[in-house]
């Protein structure tokens, strides 16, 4: 009973997912846009845990462009639970965000304007702060490259001005 207790704590002091907008930006251009999908499992987890959905947030994050429409609204839903006077227009940032994504399969260099693709999540991430700031519980800011992210800056770095 006591670790029931223990679960039901943590995830009413769990937290939504959230870089600074600069980190977001250096992540999602040094691994090729795959830090994108990994900011979508893991508010889809956040959102799984406090919802008590039965969902698989990796096949969300693996199918993102499909799958960020239902994760903003279900964000939007919250901004408005908490009256943060926030609106996503989800249905936009989500059609944006899958064309910048089927840009990807375009010839030569104009395929780069998939890297763009993040731009779309900004408002999102943004949201997600301030809904953290007005939580109840103390939200350590996402906002230093450090360990892992360091390797994967300067490796993914480099093959993006190689690539160029």
């Amino acid at each position: 009973m006591e670790q029931a207790n223990e679960v039901n704590v943590e995830v009413e002091n769990s937290h939504y997912f959230s870089p600074s907008s600069l980190k977001l930006l250096i992540m999602s251009i040094c691994t090729a846009g795959l830090y994108e999908p990994y900011w979508c499992y893991k508010n889809w987890v956040h959102i799984k845990e406090k919802k008590k959905l039965e969902i698989m947030p990796f096949w969300r994050a693996f199918f993102a462009p499909l799958w960020l429409y239902s994760l903003m609204t279900h964000l939007q839903d919250e901004i408005n639970e908490t009256k943060i006077p926030i609106v996503l227009h989800a249905g936009l940032l989500a059609a944006l965000y899958f064309i910048t994504q089927v840009l990807g399969w375009l010839p030569d260099q104009y395929w780069l304007i998939s890297y763009l693709s993040f731009v779309f999540l900004l408002p999102a991430n943004t949201s997600i702060l301030r809904l953290n700031e007005n939580s109840a519980t103390d939200v350590k800011p996402n906002d230093k490259i450090q360990g892992w992210n360091w390797l994967v800056v300067i490796l993914g770095g480099l093959l993006f001005i190689m690539d160029l």
